[in-house]
Parts: C-alpha cells; sequence; structure tokens
C-alpha cells in the first residue's frame, strides 16, 4: 500500500470523511516525511505539527469472507486511523508497528478511503518525551516506513503486536539447547479462529534450509474455539549455527490446516545460536557466541538520511547494513529507538548483531501515561524482534535518563517475562539507578580506571565523539569533508588515543568509556557513530560519524574496517591511503591504514616507507593486542605533489591497494549509482543514492583544501524515476552546492520498470549523464480506488525562505577572574581558572565531593546581566542547580531554582536583572549514583550598569 497516497501537511476538518474534497493534495508514496528538508536542518528547523493522508482502495468480493487487516511499520509520532469516515485505531508511538482489523468496516467492490491524522509535535507522554528543541536527534513525522494490507482466512497465525499476549502471538522461537551435534528447537505457534465454532486443527510446523531441504518437521493436532498456542520441540541435527562471520539462516513453515484444507502459512526466518555474557567457567570477561569468545566492534546507528530524514526505503535500510558490514563492524547499537524491520532483517541475512534500544533521550515523566508506555513499548519491541538471531541485547532503559530504582526493577521483570529463557539480556548504565536488575552494564569502570564490578558483563555503549566539538576548527572528534582533510584525520588521531586506552579528553577518550581496547574483560565497544546527523537541540549537524548523512565514507570508516582481522574472508585485506595529496602542510607525513602484514608506500613510484604490522603494533599495543590494526604513519622529506600509492603485502604478496593523486583543475563531473548492488524495483517507492562528484580530467575528485569550498549544480532525473525534491528548491536536491567536490540526490522509482536518466551540469565543467535500468515489483500492489488526479508538491523560491524565532542576542560575557570566584572550603580542588578559561578540555570539580556545592561570583562593579551558560563536567550526568543574584552579597534574589538539567543542556539561559554584583551557584544534587559535580565552562553575560550598550 505504499503507493497512490494523497497528502496535506497541516490540520484540517472533516478530512476522514468519504465525501472530502481532496483534489488540492499532494501526490505522494510511501515511506513519506511529512516535509523534506534541508541537509543541515539542525536546531529544531524541521516541521512538526499536523499532516494528513488519504489513500483509495478496492477489495474484491471474494475477500468478504476473510479476515482483513492493515499493517503499518511505523507511523512517526502519534495517529488516528480511519476507515471510511469511520475512527478504527488511536496509536501511540512512532518506532514500533502496529496492526488495525478492518474486517467489519471495508467495503466490497467499491472505493474505499483510509485516512490517517499524523501529529508530531512535542508529547511528553509519548516516549522519547523529549521536546524536539531539547532532542539529540529529529522527530520528522510522516508514515514513514512500510504499509500493507493482509487478508487471510479466519482461522490464522496471529501477529504478535496485534495478540499483545505476554511471551506469545505469533510465532515464538527458542533454542533451549545448541551444540555443534545437535539443536533442540522450541517453537511456539498462536492460533487464532475467528470463525465461532470450534475447529479440528493440524498445525505442520517445518524447519528449511536454504535450499529448501527440510531439516526437522512437527506435525501436532488440536480442537480450537478461539485461540490456541501449540509447542512444539524439534531438533536439527549438525545445525549451521548463526555467527556474524556466517549468518546461515533455516526458515520455519508453518502451515495451518482446517481438516486437509491449508488454512494459513507463513515462513519466518530464524537463525539457530546462543549467546552469554559470561565465559563457560563463568568469568564476565567478554561476549560469546555459540560458546566462543567474540569481540563486538560495532557502532551507533541513526535511522536519518539527507532530504527524506527517517523516510527511507526498505533497500536504503539494507545499503546501511551493507555498509556497516563492510566498515569492519560486526555490531550495531540501534540508538536510541527500535529500527526498521529492513534494517534488522539485513542485519539477520550479513551478520551484524544488534542492541535494540526503548525509545529514550535524557528524558524520565513521572506521569503514569509515560510509564505505562514506556513499559508496553519495552513489550513491543521484544515481541516484533525475538526470532532475530541479530538482536543479542535488550536496552530496556530510557537512555541516559534519571530513570528511579523502581522503573528499572519493573521493566527489566516485564523483558524478561516476555522472553523466559537464558538468551534474555537487558542493559544500562553501570552508575544508573536500578543497575542492580539488569544482565549487562554499559562502561564498568571507575574515573580512576579501576574496575568497581569485576563480576558484571561490559560493554561501552558510546565513544569516539564530544558533545562540544567544532568540526571547523578542526582539532576534534568531529569532522565533516565541507571542511578540509585536516579534520578527517584528527578525528582519526583521536580516535586511536580513545581506543588505546586513553582516559583524557584532550586525547580524544574519556573515562567512563572504560578503556576500550585496554581494558582486559569488556566484551566490545559500540563507536558514537556509524553516520552524520541532525539534533532538533543544535543547529550545528553531529559530524561526528564514519560516514557523511548521505553515507560517503570519510578517513575514520577505514580506520575501523583496519580493526578487522585480514585473514577473516568475510573482511579480508584492506589498505588506504588516509590523504588527498594535496596539503603541503600536511602531506609530508602520510597516514595510511591497513590490516595487513606489512605496508609499502610509494610517491611517484620511489619507495618512501616500508613497515611491518608487528613492528607497527608498538604505536598503539592495546588496540593491536585485541587484533586491530593501529595506523601506519609514514613521514618523508618533504610534499610532493603527484601520486601516492599503498601496497598491502601478505604472505610477501601484495593482496590490495590504494591509490591517490593530487587533484588537478576542475573538468567535468561524474555520476556513481551507489545502489551496492541491489537492483532498484519499480514499486513506485523503492530509492536510489547517486553521488555526484566533480572531477579533474584523470576522474580525481576535487577535494576541499579550504573550508567550505564548492561547486554549484544542476541535478536532473527522466525516465522511469524522479529526483526526490527536485521541485522543492529550499532543500537544494535539484540545484545543490557540493561539499568536498561530491553532491548528492535520491531517486524514487515508479510502478513501471523502464530506464532511469540522471543527468548532472555545473558551469565551466563538462557535464555527466547515465542510465540505470530498473526491475519490475514482484509483489501485489492493492487495488486503487477513484479519486481526484493529485500533483506531486512543488514550492516557490519565495516558499525557501521559512520563518524562524527571534533569538535573543546576548553581550560579550563578562571578564571573569580567578579573584573573584569563592570556591567550596575542603580538599584540593582542581584549578578554578577551568572555570573560566573558555577551554573544554579542562575541567574544575570542588576538592570535596559533598552536596550542596556552593560558587560565589563577585563581579566588583554592578552589571546588567542578561543571561549565564553551564557547560557541565560530564554529559550523561543530570545536575540540579540555583542561581541566586545580589546587589550587596546580603540580599539574594532567584533567578534559577532546583532547575534540573543534563550534561547537554549547554545553551545560554536569558534574563535581565539590573545591578547586580554577585553571582551564587548552587549545586544541589547530581545523578546518577557516585557522579561528582563538575564543571568545563561557566560565563555571565552583561554590560556594566553605567555603560551604554
Amino acid at each position: 500500500m505504499n503507493t497512490n497516497w494523497a497528502f496535506f501537511r497541516g490540520d484540517v476538518k472533516g478530512a476522514e470523511s468519504l465525501k472530502f474534497n481532496d483534489d488540492k493534495w499532494f501526490s505522494v508514496a510511501v515511506p513519506h516525511s511529512m516535509r523534506l528538508e534541508k541537509k543541515h536542518n539542525g536546531g529544531a528547523q524541521i516541521y512538526q505539527g499536523v499532516g494528513w493522508y488519504r489513500r483509495y482502495f478496492k477489495v474484491d468480493q471474494w475477500a468478504s469472507r476473510k479476515r482483513i487487516t492493515l499493517n503499518f511499520e511505523g507511523v512517526q509520532k502519534n495517529c488516528e486511523v480511519f476507515l471510511n469516515g469511520e475512527k478504527v485505531a488511536t496509536h501511540y508511538g512512532g518506532y514500533l508497528g502496529f496492526v488495525v482489523d478492518i474486517t467489519a468496516v471495508v467495503k466490497f467492490d467499491r472505493t474505499n478511503v483510509l485516512a490517517l491524522r499524523v501529529v508530531n509535535t512535542n508529547d511528553p507522554l509519548t516516549p522519547p518525551g523529549k521536546e524536539l528543541d531539547r532532542l539529540d536527534f529529529n522527530y520528522y513525522g510522516g508514515i514513514y516506513r512500510d504499509v500493507s494490507l493482509i487478508i487471510t482466512n479466519k482461522l490464522y497465525i496471529s501477529d504478535p503486536l496485534e495478540a499483545n499476549k505476554i511471551a506469545g502471538g505469533g510465532l515464538f522461537i527458542t533454542y533451549p539447547k545448541v551444540q555443534k551435534e545437535k539443536a533442540e528447537i522450541n517453537i511456539k505457534t498462536h492460533l487464532v479462529n475467528g470463525i465461532g465454532i470450534s475447529d479440528s486443527v493440524t498445525l505442520v510446523s517445518s524447519i528449511r534450509d536454504r535450499n529448501e531441504k527440510e531439516v526437522a518437521r512437527s506435525v501436532t493436532k488440536g480442537l480450537v474455539k478461539a485461540e490456541m498456542e501449540f509447542d512444539q520441540n524439534l531438533v536439527v541435527l549438525q545445525p549451521k549455527l548463526w555467527h556474524p562471520d556466517h549468518p546461515y539462516q533455516y526458515h520455519v513453515v508453518s502451515q495451518v490446516y482446517k481438516g486437509k484444507k491449508l488454512s494459513d502459512e507463513k515462513i519466518t526466518l530464524m537463525g539457530i545460536r546462543s549467546i552469554a555474557f559470561r565465559s563457560p567457567e563463568g568469568k564476565s570477561d567478554g561476549f560469546y557466541m555459540n560458546g566462543e569468545k567474540l569481540y563486538l566492534r560495532g557502532a551507533n546507528r541513526h535511522q536519518n538520511y539527507q532530504f527524506i530524514g527517517d523516510a527511507a526505503a526498505n533497500s536504503m535500510q539494507y545499503r546501511d547494513a551493507m555498509q556497516l558490514k563492510k566498515g569492519g563492524f560486526n555490531a550495531v547499537r540501534a540508538a536510541h529507538y527500535p529500527q526498521s524491520p529492513a534494517f534488522l532483517d539485513a542485519c539477520d541475512k550479513i551478520g551484524l548483531l544488534v542492541i535494540e534500544c526503548e525509545p529514550g533521550w535524557q528524558l524520565f515523566n513521572k506521569d503514569s501515561v509515560f510509564i505505562k508506555r514506556t513499559y508496553q513499548q519495552v513489550r513491543e519491541m521484544i515481541r516484533r524482534d525475538r526470532n532475530r538471531p541479530s538482536v543479542f541485547l535488550w536496552e530496556t532503559s530510557l537512555n541516559e535518563s534519571p530513570t528511579p530504582d523502581s522503573w528499572a526493577k519493573e521493566v527489566v521483570r516485564i523483558a524478561h517475562e516476555e522472553m523466559p529463557n537464558n538468551q534474555m539480556f537487558t542493559a544500562d548504565d553501570f552508575f544508573a539507578k536500578g543497575r542492580k536488575y539488569y544482565d549487562v552494564s554499559y562502561k564498568v569502570i571507575n574515573e580512576d580506571g579501576t574496575d568497581p564490578n569485576p563480576e558484571m558483563p561490559s560493554l561501552t555503549r558510546e565513544w569516539g565523539d564530544t558533545w562540544m566539538a567544532d568540526p571547523q576548527k578542526e582539532n576534534g572528534l568531529r569532522a565533516s569533508r565541507m571542511y578540509t582533510a585536516k579534520g578527517l584525520l584528527a578525528q582519526c588521531v583521536l580516535r586511536q588515543n580513545a581506543l588505546n586506552g586513553t582516559m583524557l579528553e584532550e586525547e580524544g577518550g574519556y573515562w567512563d568509556h572504560a578503556k576500550l581496547d585496554a581494558n582486559k574483560r569488556i566484551g566490545g565497544y559500540f563507536l558514537w557513530s556509524y553516520n552524520d546527523y541532525t539534533r532538533g537541540s543544535d543547529v550545528i549537524t553531529a559530524f561526528s560519524g564514519v560516514v557523511d548523512i548521505d553515507r560517503y565514507e570519510k578517513f575514520g570508516y577505514y580506520q575501523l574496517q583496519a580493526m578487522q582481522d585480514a585473514r577473516n574472508p568475510v573482511y579480508g585485506p584492506m589498505v588506504f591511503i588516509a590523504s588527498y595529496n594535496s596539503r603541503p602542510d600536511l602531506d609530508s607525513t602520510i597516514t595510511v591504514f591497513s590490516n595487513c602484514d606489512q605496508v609499502k608506500l610509494y610517491r611517484n613510484n620511489q619507495l618512501i616507507g616500508d613497515m611491518t604490522r608487528k613492528d607497527n603494533a608498538v604505536t598503539a599495543p592495546f588496540v593491536a593486542a585485541k587484533g586491530g590494526s593501529p595506523y601506519y604513519t609514514f613521514k618523508t622529506s618533504g610534499y610532493e605533489p603527484g601520486e601516492l600509492k599503498a601496497e598491502g603485502i601478505m604472505d610477501g604478496k601484495v593482496v590490495a591497494k590504494s591509490v591517490v593523486k593530487t587533484p588537478g583543475k576542475p573538468d567535468h563531473l561524474e555520476i556513481e549509482i551507489a545502489d551496492w548492488g541491489i537492483k532498484p524495483v519499480a514499486d513506485g517507492s523503492d530509492m536510489i543514492p547517486v553521488y555526484i562528484k566533480v572531477c579533474d580530467k584523470d576522474g580525481t575528485v576535487i577535494t576541499n583544501t579550504k573550508a567550505l569550498q564548492s561547486f554549484k549544480i544542476n541535478l536532473q532525473v527522466t525516465g522511469e524515476g524522479a529526483l526526490i525534491g527536485a521541485a522543492i528548491p529550499r532543500i537544494e536536491a535539484a540545484v545543490q552546492y557540493t561539499e568536498g567536490g561530491i553532491g548528492y540526490g535520491i531517486i524514487q522509482t515508479s510502478e513501471k520498470a523502464g530506464n532511469i536518466i540522471i543527468t548532472a551540469g555545473s558551469s565551466g565543467l563538462k557535464s555527466a549523464s547515465t542510465t540505470m535500468s530498473t526491475i519490475p515489483y514482484a509483489g501485489r500492489f492493492l487495488q486503487d480506488g477513484i479519486h481526484a488526479k493529485w500533483k506531486f508538491e512543488k514550492e516557490t523560491e519565495d516558499s525557501s525562505v521559512l520563518p524562524t524565532d527571534a533569538v535573543d542576542v546576548l553581550p560579550p560575557p563578562i571578564k571573569v577572574t580567578p579573584e573573584m570566584i569563592r570556591e567550596p572550603l575542603g580538599g584540593l580542588p582542581t584549578k578554578i581558572e577551568n572555570l573560566i578559561d573558555d577551554n573544554l578540555s579542562t575541567i574544575w570539580m570542588p576538592g570535596k565531593n559533598q552536596l550542596p556545592t556552593e560558587l560565589v561570583i563577585n563581579l566588583g562593579d554592578s552589571y546588567t546581566l542578561k543571561g549565564s551558560r553551564i557547560i557541565w563536567g560530564k554529559d550523561s550526568d543530570w545536575y540540579t542547580y540555583s542561581i541566586a543574584l545580589s546587589t550587596n552579597g546580603i540580599n539574594w534574589q532567584n533567578v534559577i531554582t532546583n532547575k534540573k538539567v543534563s550534561g547537554q543542556e549547554y545553551k545560554p539561559l536569558s534574563y535581565n536583572y539590573e545591578n547586580v554584583r554577585q553571582i551564587k551557584i548552587t549545586i544541589s544534587e547530581v545523578q546518577p549514583e557516585k557522579s561528582k559535580v563538575a564543571i568545563k565552562d561557566l560565563q555571565f553575560y552583561g554590560v556594566k550598569t553605567n555603560e551604554k550598550r
């Protein structure tokens, strides 16, 4: 049902009615975002509001004796569903699907009208619950995952989300015993009989291999009146076990017979495997799969893309999984919410282990409705994905949120109730409240580097980023190709420092990363992050990915690729030169990533360096000890333009090459179809990404030597496909500006198979044109109903400028010196200068860790105070603080009283108070437990009372 939808952005009365006139609405296909957005859309610039969708369809008369349901995989965030003017469902939450039974409402052999009212405005009662302008990602809104209509007989296998049964509904497949010789498999199958009379039913469950050979079979009979759960035990001999290096999938064919007549059939993919967070001897020294230790090298993934936000087709989801796998990762954390079934399907198939996360980020609402929904979403995500071999850990916690002990206890109980076996593992941060209830903790380490609980299984869920990095300076952990190679390299240097165990922020680490590869018993880590993404809370894009928002790889992608064993055929040998050889100030020293035994580097065919992996291991010994490969640094006598060539050598043979050429003058455009071998399907909703590259005459991309260099390009698509956003100048899709010499577009297919022609042009450069073909859709389209002929959405140039809220302009910070600050007595505090040095790599902590902690700043002169800014010491801690002002140091007026904020609440607060001479900051609480008062920087904005602003 992904095609032939009508859409209206905004609220309108009566749009659910059959008689409503929608002829002025826009024609759209699902997945759909309620508004296409610019690439860099942070700072709550995306559309928040209401959107209406209408879909006209017909169902043939033969289906009148059947059961008919609608299956929505994801609607962001809340929605009401109407069929033929009647409300049939209300759903809260944008990350899990839902099923709507429309059997009693649908009309046959005539046009039905399905209408959805979708709302993505702030809703504190629906997890994650945080306001967009304070959120670390975006709620884009819309019907952004697949929609299907399912027709079955009235004796059928239920859907687990619709059935709403504890540890039940649909199929629930478990593996009580897994050995190389044999695997015991239990299958619980929930059948529903909607006929109204008891029936004699036979359930045949057949486990088959990839070649359709049956390897196990069970036949069970029963008398089903309304519903019944069949419990079957099967054995597979010599099973092929699922593992990221060999992700073998069997499938269960479930056949339901009423007498001798087949009533329902369902195919369910499965992977036989066992997991543990303790060794066979009981030690918490890592992660084990099928009895063997596996070091987890993962990355965090957000589901958003350029232009389309979260509304990506299934093939786009699959490409992400393939890119992660090729990038040296064997695991992914689905941050911070359950992600698309298509993405998880790909993880199952290609071998990526998954941490599945409950929707949440730095917010806990004590309201009973919010709490009830958190519990229900945990149940639903487990029911949806419990059969997946890829999902190994369930983050049944609200990420970095101050959840109470009682909530943690209950949510873990619920998870184990839904999956009552020894393969259910839940996780939260070690220093979170309720940590004693979880099975696995993140970041088990003390601030001094010691291990507070060697018996607790441990992972690091996030590392490799700092939330206050400035990518323009090109010296931190966030880097973009819109600047230069300097930042891309700096990101890699800092990340290797972190991997090798540093706990110093100025070196790229942090104490609670748990020292990563330097931690002997850690199960693995998850880099922040796989992809760049935009945030509601910050206008600046989070350039923390190893790939761009458009999925183009940065240097860091290849750095992590080199962490895998070259002799593992899943990954193989690799070598990559992290240079464009275009900056004399950078490129006299060359960085190379490789997992090979030996690397040779040539400049203009002259050998300039030869190093072995064994010798290079001393540069990052802990990385090497975990099986990774530290980067190679080749120092040359000086810079030369031309060609760099690196050879990766194993067993004396060259097995991998990397060549980099100094870019010449811009000459022409080239188009790369980034389909990753997945043929585009003519289903009206498939998507294909394309890159447009500015090249010299030899085909070398014109990369940046200075920040923000760019080329204006024009992109056009004709034939059996369309460029998404082509008619919307605001988002800069058809007319756009390159970043690092590269542009980007997403093409959506039509419903007719054929050729798609892509043409790109730029003033002064030779244009490019290429053709790709789509293949016919093998599935079934739902029959369209009678409706108006809608047009595709267009925007005029006038609408390209959208209104924004006015922002108060604060005066410059008041100059504060150490002598003006009175800090708490007791102990040896860190330097008070750290509070006011405008340096985020330094930190102030009181000498005595007691609460409340009080700082008093005597400004000396009288000021009109306009605002303040506190940059807290740790981004995932929570601080409760107050600010009071005084004209004389005796009488105080509260400006802020017991305000509770996360460490990522770093934006300035605006206010207006006159004649201020003293400021008092009182920190009354820090969470989680054992956290300490810590401030990186402190600023006050104002002007002297006797001066004009």
